[in-house]
């Protein structure tokens, strides 16, 4: 055990300056010498060593493609895993998972863990080595201990929504004591305060991004700033003032839990609410200007690659760019496959083809699905609806001319046309859509950032803290803000152009929903609500009320005509031109009183069976073989492969 772990700390050691492979600040090269004092007395090795942590996000196993793909935050109320293997998903994980942990130790677990052993590095090095000779260099030192200081508390904050109660491990290893590297689990609530303790710290030692001392830092919505430790420290102290499934007895082979606050002193709780408020409003007043009025534009910036802090509606995004590794396109757009045959007529699952002649091999593996009557809950003119639910899917056009001289991006997506896709389960999410990105998708790793948090959060957030959230009482703050928490829901609701609706938690709760539908927040909303089980079933109701009265349910589909994307005498697989572009204008028979049939040029001819695929033999999200499960598997199991590498020390909890 001693060697393992003395081996391991040399190995982060060592790794403490390895760089990640984006640009800039991502890919310089690594210095030959990497002793703790010669790194941390340099702010220029100090900075790769913050890149360093970085580079663990594109690892296989972890950000690349397991905690950004559909493995977490999957099932809800909206959005589900339509990959019927995903045992994850359907809360009947089992500890054996060797999709998510092996022998190999390339697993989630062990990547936030190595992501908080490089931070206590960083930390600890800045604190002994770090040469503070001017006002610039220590600002520049202080930026950096507190990015640090945010990773470090994203990690945790991610192992406690995966696994509830986690080891909370602050200090980098000396080589010496192995009793601080071999912590076993700690009641959740000490990783809350220690993640409260670092993102009020880092705030303020880092600057608003247009104002960071480190130019690779500055204005770029991939790196930390005082905004991300403000918004991420109101993030954590809304879960920490909620509900949770908790263990009766923090023990090995206690199989029992129960939903309960993690705080039981409502004074404590209304504190937090205060916290919120206080870190919320310290964004509001720096960044009003940042709620986008496009709302489809907020997605477009991700999936074009934008980085510029100052033109997006992101907080903070996982950096995973062009020519990083990262599957979040791939996983969450709608399915395509270059390889199918293109004579077959109609293309299943929402395949969507680049003209092979062209030279394209793409495809995509389409995990996140939406949950069709999502659609009903959208008011009228509400325009987050056509943005979030894709409910087309892409054929590719048999025939036309191409200008040769076209950039290659371009040409194939000029041979794509949509079609209406009839199977309403296998809706994708439209906000991460292929036609935006403003580059090639050549492979699986298409490298698009994941968006983590964003202004509107903000907004919401502060909205739900006055209302003292859960406790339903009013928190008057103890500072002046900027604006109430109404005129801050008012703000998201106006955007969506729906009009202002009376503060409640019910009434956030239906805006959480609508606001962050596809963005993996949905999951661990209700769980802070203590309602997942609740709302899952309620779907599940919904659906089946559906099918027994409102079989002849159907959906039709209009296009603007945006024909962007289209070469020259297109046709169909009819032979037929096509004459419609891919943006969406209208969805009628959205409300169950429509019965008319709509007529007009740019109405699709095909017509969406709203409840012909929605049986629960195919319907993952329905097929619970025990209920009862939905709690009691909310969270991941520390898989057996880690347990047995621990020494006895860690265990699991919830009957796994």
């Amino acid at each position: 055990m001693k060697t393992v772990k003395i081996s391991r700390y040399i190995a982060l050691t060592a790794a403490v300056i390895v760089l990640a492979g984006c640009q800039g600040f991502f890919d310089n090269n690594a210095p030959s010498s990497v002793t703790p004092e010669n790194v941390f007395s340099n702010p220029t090795l100090t900075e790769q060593s913050i890149a360093a942590v970085y580079e663990v996000f594109g690892e296989d196993r972890g950000y690349r493609n397991r905690l950004t793909c559909g493995y977490v935050g999957l099932n809800t109320d909206i959005e589900y895993n339509r990959k019927s293997s995903n045992e994850y998903a359907i809360y009947q994980t089992k500890t054996t998972n060797t999709d998510l942990s092996n022998a190999k130790g390339n697993d989630p677990w062990g990547y936030l863990n190595i992501i908080i052993e490089r931070c206590n590095n960083i930390v600890d090095g800045i604190d002994k080595y770090g040469v503070k000779s001017d006002s610039l260099t220590a600002a520049k030192y202080d930026y950096m201990k507190g990015e640090a200081l945010f990773l470090r508390s994203f990690a945790l904050l991610e192992m406690v929504k995966y696994w509830g109660d986690v080891p909370v491990n602050v200090k980098s290893y000396d080589g010496y004591s192995l009793d601080e590297v071999t912590q076993g689990k700690v009641d959740r609530n000490v990783a809350f305060e220690q993640i409260r303790t670092d993102l009020k710290l880092a705030a303020e030692l880092m600057e608003w991004s247009g104002n960071a001392q480190l130019p690779a830092a500055r204005n770029d919505v991939r790196r930390a700033s005082k905004a991300s430790a403000l918004a991420l420290l109101a993030r954590a102290d809304l879960m920490y003032a909620g509900k949770a499934v908790r263990p009766t007895q923090l023990v090995a082979g206690n199989k029992d839990y129960e939903i309960t606050f993690n705080v039981a002193d409502a004074d404590k709780r209304y504190e937090l609410y205060q916290e919120v408020m206080w870190a919320c409003d310290s964004i509001i007043r720096n960044e009003d200007s940042k709620l986008l009025d496009d709302y489809a534009q907020i997605f477009k910036n991700i999936c074009q690659d934008k980085t510029n802090y100052a033109e997006m509606e992101h907080i903070w995004v996982l950096p995973l760019a062009d020519g990083a590794r990262g599957q979040v396109m791939n996983y969450n757009c709608a399915k395509f496959n270059s390889n199918s045959s293109t004579s077959a007529g109609d293309i299943t699952m929402g395949v969507l083809l680049h003209n092979i002649k062209y030279g394209e091999s793409v495809g995509s593996n389409f995990i996140m699905a939406m949950v069709p009557t999502l659609l009903f809950d959208y008011e009228d003119g509400d325009v987050r609806r056509e943005v979030t639910v894709l409910p087309y899917k892409w054929n590719v056009t048999t025939s036309g001319t191409i200008d040769a001289t076209l950039p290659r991006a371009q040409k194939s997506k000029m041979c794509l046309y949509p079609r209406i896709q009839q199977d309403a389960s296998q809706w994708a999410c439209g906000k991460y859509r292929i036609e935006w990105m403003s580059r090639d998708n050549v492979n699986a790793d298409d490298g698009i950032d994941f968006p983590v948090i964003r202004y509107s959060d903000v907004l919401l957030m502060f909205a739900e803290a006055s209302i003292g959230s859960l406790d339903n009482t009013t928190v008057t703050p103890l500072f002046p803000t900027l604006y109430t928490g109404q005129q801050c829901f008012d703000k998201v609701r106006e955007r969506a152009d729906v009009g202002t609706k009376t503060l409640t938690l019910e009434a956030i709760q239906e805006e959480r929903k609508l606001e962050f539908a596809g963005e993996y927040i949905r999951k661990w909303d209700l769980m802070r609500w203590g309602i997942l089980k609740e709302a899952l079933m309620n779907a599940r109701e919904r659906l089946d009320d559906l099918r027994e009265n409102h079989e002849a349910h159907v959906l039709y589909f209009k296009y603007k005509e945006d024909n962007s994307y289209l070469q020259a005498g297109a046709k169909d697989y009819t032979g037929a031109d096509v004459v419609r572009g891919y943006v969406i204008e209208e969805v009628y028979g959205m409300r169950l009183d429509e019965t008319d049939t709509p007529t007009g040029d740019r109405w699709l001819s095909g017509k969406c069976k709203f409840m012909e695929k929605l049986v629960d033999t195919d319907y993952i999200l329905y097929d619970y073989s025990d209920p009862e499960s939905i709690n009691s598997h909310q969270y991941w199991p520390i898989f057996s492969t880690i347990i047995g590498a621990s020494n006895g020390i860690l265990f699991n909890n919830y009957g796994y």
